[in-house]
């Protein structure tokens, strides 16, 4: 069964992904994921149509790649592998906090997904999440 696909706008986030990236646990794991370092930060799009919101639901009920960091007090993180826009592989990474909002998908990519696809706040963009299956 192929990913399923989410469309939302970008947003600009808090501004603290760039340095969580660069942590040497955090930047190996994701590493691992994508096959090659990721950029430093993330790119956020927020959901607002009911389908995409309803997806997203289904795909933050699974566990997807657990990465977890050695020091106690941080959180977990699921990742799933992803595609953006067709073009730019990624992953999705969602912290395991419980005020983490709910339209929201963050996600990282061996590139800057902004400059590389043209991007600002409020463009429409296309995610396709690989590895969850959905019914």
């Amino acid at each position: 069964m192929p990913g399923r696909k989410l469309v939302g706008k970008i947003a600009t986030g808090l501004g603290k992904a760039s340095d969580f990236t660069e942590v040497p646990w955090a930047k190996s794991a994701f590493r691992k994921i994508l096959g090659e370092d990721p950029y430093p930060g993330t790119v956020n799009i927020i959901l607002s149509k009911v389908e995409y919101l309803e997806i997203w639901e289904h795909v933050r009920t699974s566990r997807g790649i657990v990465v977890s960091p050695p020091q106690p007090d941080w959180c977990d993180a699921f990742c799933y592998k992803a595609k953006i826009s067709g073009k730019i592989d990624a992953a999705v990474v969602l912290p395991d906090v419980a005020e983490y909002p709910q339209d929201q998908v963050e996600l990282i990519a061996p590139v800057n997904v902004r400059e590389a696809l043209s991007l600002a706040d409020g463009d429409n963009v296309e995610i396709e999440i690989l590895d969850v299956e959905c019914e």
